[in-house]
């Protein structure tokens, strides 16, 4: 085999350059290559490589261009994508980092390659498919972005790309396979952009999908490396966007697979290396109506394909939305599944994998996911992990099992899945997730709570009873302060809570002015205009347009404390003890709405509020200092307000997801970075927030509850909206979404109000204290996870962080020797990242940490947060973990 080793003149660089016009200096690290092998890289850009024993070089990452002549093949790993090369001369220009296998002989896949045919027009029925009764308006409709790797080819060649991993460009996901069975890549890793096909094969049969043995044909011993990304393969985006959602929440590279009526191609599964996929999952069993009857897309070779996969590389299938039949070891109970729209059938588990900390035997519920109660036909192969409770006419079932089928492993749930709307598809996915990558991934797992509260020092209006001002005393801010001690008791091992509060320093002014002989003190009084016209919604206004509103002086922050101090709510805060049970956060001075704002009014905004921050003193302790809480969400569109606060030392405020135009639309587990081209303003980060239907404008149970009546179509009391506002916050933990939730000061109220009960405890607090305790209340009753409260500075970090990993394509590769995994390797693009990695260990496994960060928070697993700094890190388990 003869190759060239040419690197670029400049670094990053990709283009065609003739061979005599580069330089002959090599910049390269050889690791564990002998000296003959050592020995064909040299300043000669056309040397001879000897025939060697297979061996791996990895090229330091440079910009370069490799050359394979005539009658050659290699397989070799292109920024941790495995590429097998055939039919060259080929020559691939990249950037980043290869490995090259030399001296491996081309084989054949196991997995079988056959001629495509068309699909067979009628087939015997199979069980059909469940469906969900929820209408598919009230579902997301959004397709996974693509990845793509695309080097520069020359000449005639076949190049098979068998490995993604997440890209800046996608949630996660790291390619998307259409129905034609090519694979479409985008170049985020700074390779050249053009068009490398992926050779996918299928076969086709005229059986159903019934008659596919589920024992597998291909044995499981042998060593291999097997990358962790996991293959999900569906019928569309909707289904898609639910089977990839908890993955992107932990941040688990996947690949998504599409699988019309007309059927598709396999993704190629393995190459001489070792296995693509480190676990699949199948929704629904991608099946369609085909006459009368029900049948999967899949054909009965593609179906074995994968088992037989799945054996040779210890590989776990998850499947779910299925009928219980002979293909999963149970059969049906009663003549049909359940249940009508409205009607509840409670689920729960009987055994779950240890590090999951889901909770044996609580329930929860199955509202709007049609399901299938059934019972153990076969013992020897199967074990029930999951229950139905009987529900009216509906009979207790078996819910959910694990298969083992000759060593070949799949846990399987008789239950629609919709993670979009469904608190318990987000809670489900734990289980499987955790047992089908053994605890061993990329990636981890974290929940935080952070509630936010806005308009601290400032009075609202009651939405009831009319014409009603309300805004806090220290009676109610002490009320809280004594709880907060006692949630934390009640939440799980390792856990930390704490509310963060956004403050407006007029508010303080306002109060102290009107109170006897505070004219004087407080001259010239706090900040008045008249308000703003209120402005479409998404308002972006052009630059340098705008009215001043705030009166020409004063120019600086120069209240006294002796103003300050005629508020006794300034006086609670004031002392530390009492600062420092909570998190501090700017809202603005005076909470002028700023879609339509100036320059000067905005930074006046930041200014003084800094100033007044700092004289109370809650810049001294837990406090975010450079973030802020805009006043009504306000602002976002508007250049010159970005740019004031940019100038004022702030780079992140919080958004509302109910405005699309303030999320993410690559991912929704990024933030939204503003640009010049949609804001006027480029760069500033907008952390998402959730609403709650605890409304700012509310002190009471029956005045929120009325607003959710009136506003949202709301039905019922209080403990109807909690119910309501509990699913949806489950929805949103359970589906590891990091941001805060949206309350505002009249939501603390607890001096005169009503005694309510919580969870079976009756007592006098605020509606903002009930809506946590009803979710850490059912939070902590079916997970023993901890959940944890970070202020604005550090959530933005975790957010720009996550973004930031993405873009640099973390992957995670086992070695599986045997039946057991020994070792894991993380590599990145260039195997370098700027920010950590977050590695999963699963429980009871040690390993040398080599330096890195640990983290282990309660019954959480352990997370090493490697720094990838140019090299390739391992880790090596003691004892390996077993693979059955």
């Amino acid at each position: 085999m003869r190759f060239s080793l040419l690197p670029f003149l400049a670094a990053g660089a990709v283009a065609h350059h003739n061979h005599h016009q580069l330089q002959h200096q090599h910049q390269y690290a050889e690791r564990g290559l002998d000296l003959a092998a050592r020995q064909d890289i040299q300043d000669d850009p056309l040397g001879t490589c000897p025939s060697v024993t297979p061996a791996t070089v990895e090229l330091t990452p440079i910009t370069y261009s490799y050359f394979f002549p005539s009658n050659t093949v290699v397989d070799a790993f292109l920024n941790g994508i495995l590429i097998t090369i055939t039919n060259a001369p080929i020559e691939i220009t990249f950037s980043g980092f290869l490995t090259i296998t030399r001296g491996a002989p081309k084989t054949t896949p196991t997995s079988p390659t056959t001629t495509a045919g068309p699909r067979p027009t009628s087939a015997p029925p199979s069980p059909p498919r469940t469906t969900s009764n929820v209408p598919q308006t009230s579902r997301q409709t959004s397709s996974a972005g693509s990845a793509s790797i695309n080097p520069t080819l020359t000449g005639p060649t076949t190049l098979t790309t068998t490995r993604a991993s997440s890209a800046a460009t996608s949630p996660v996901s790291s390619r998307v396979s259409s129905a034609s069975g090519s694979s479409s890549r985008s170049a985020s890793s700074g390779l050249s952009s053009t068009t490398a096909t992926s050779v996918l094969q299928s076969s086709t049969a005229s059986s159903t999908v019934s008659t596919v043995s589920s024992t597998p044909s291909a044995p499981p011993n042998g060593t291999y490396f097997v990358a962790s990304t996991i293959l999900i393969i569906v019928r569309n985006a909707v289904d898609g966007a639910s089977a990839s959602s908890g993955l992107n929440g932990y941040g688990i590279p996947f690949e998504l697979l599409y699988v019309p009526s007309t059927g598709a191609p396999l993704p190629t599964l393995n190459t001489t290396f070792g296995g693509n996929y480190g676990g699949i999952i199948v929704a629904g069993q991608v099946s369609y109506q085909y006459g009368t009857a029900f049948q999967s897309a899949l054909t009965p070779a593609q179906w074995q394909q994968l088992y037989d996969y799945q054996t040779q590389y210890g590989v776990r299938m998850v499947q779910y939305d299925v009928f219980p039949g002979p293909l999963f070891g149970a059969s049906l109970v009663g003549t049909t599944g359940c249940c009508a729209a409205g009607v509840e059938q409670n689920m729960y588990f009987t055994q779950t994998t240890p590090q999951s900390g889901l909770r044996i035997n609580a329930d929860f519920s199955t509202l709007g996911l049609y399901h299938y109660p059934a019972s153990i036909a076969d013992a020897t192969t199967t074990t029930e992990i999951a229950r139905f409770r009987a529900a009216g006419s509906s009979p207790e079932g078996v819910a959910a099992v694990i298969n083992n089928f000759a060593g070949r492993e799949q846990m399987v749930f008789f239950i629609s899945w919709a993670t979009d709307f469904s608190a318990t598809s987000n809670f489900l996915q734990h289980e499987y997730i955790t047992w089908m990558t053994r605890g061993l991934y990329s990636g981890y797992r974290r929940v935080y709570l952070n509630t936010q509260i806005d308009d601290m020092f400032l009075s609202t209006t009651l939405y009831q009873p009319a014409n009603i001002d309300y805004r806090v005393v220290p009676a109610d801010m002490q009320d809280i302060w004594n709880w907060v001690p006692t949630i934390q008791a009640k939440m799980n091992a390792g856990s930390f809570y704490l509310p963060e509060i956004g403050h407006n320093g007029n508010g303080n002014i306002e109060y102290s002015t009107f109170v006897a002989g505070g004219d004087a003190v407080c001259a010239p009084g706090p900040i008045e205009y008249n308000s703003p016209p209120d402005t479409p919604l998404e308002f972006k206004k052009p630059l340098g347009t705008g009215t001043n509103l705030w009166p020409t002086s004063p120019t600086v922050y120069g209240y006294s404390t002796a103003c300050n101090t005629l508020d006794p709510l300034f006086n609670w805060f004031r002392t530390p003890a009492n600062q420092n049970r909570f998190i501090h956060i700017s809202h603005t001075f005076t909470h002028l709405e700023l879609n339509n704002a100036t320059y000067s009014d905005a930074l006046k905004e930041i200014q003084f509020n800094q100033a007044w921050l700092q004289q109370i003193g809650f810049t001294a302790g837990r406090f975010t200092p450079n973030g802020l809480i805009p006043p009504a969400i306000t602002g976002l569109h508007n250049g010159d307000v970005l740019r004031a606060w940019t100038n004022a030392g702030l780079r992140n405020c919080v958004g509302d997801n109910t405005r699309p135009a303030l999320r993410n639309q690559q991912n929704n587990m990024y933030p939204y970075t503003t640009s010049l081209a949609n804001d006027n303003f480029d760069g500033y980060i907008v952390l998402p927030r959730w609403a709650t239907r605890i409304y700012y404008n509310c002190d009471k149970p029956a005045c929120t509850t009325q607003e959710w009546i009136n506003t949202s179509a709301g039905k019922g009391d209080f403990y109807d909206l909690l119910n309501v506002e509990k699913s949806d916050t489950m929805r949103h933990l359970f589906g590891l979404f990091h941001e805060g939730y949206m309350f505002h000061q009249a939501n603390l109220r607890t001096q005169g109000v009503d005694p309510i009960t919580i969870n079976g405890v009756t007592s006098t607090i605020s509606i903002f204290q009930a809506w946590v305790e009803t979710v850490v209340q059912e939070f902590t009753r079916l997970v023993n996870w901890p959940s944890i409260t970070l202020q604005q500075s550090d959530l933005a970090v975790t957010f720009t962080d996550r973004q930031t990993r993405d873009a640099c394509q973390p992957r995670l590769t086992w070695n599986k020797v045997g039946q057991t995994i020994t070792s894991a390797t993380v590599t990145a693009n260039g195997n370098s990242c700027s920010v950590r990695v977050p590695v999963t260990i699963p429980n009871g496994i040690t390993t040398d940490a080599q330096g890195f960060q640990t983290e282990q928070i309660g019954n959480d697993p352990l997370t090493i947060w490697v720094q990838l700094t140019g090299s390739p890190v391992t880790f090596q388990f003691t004892p390996p973990i077993a693979v059955p």
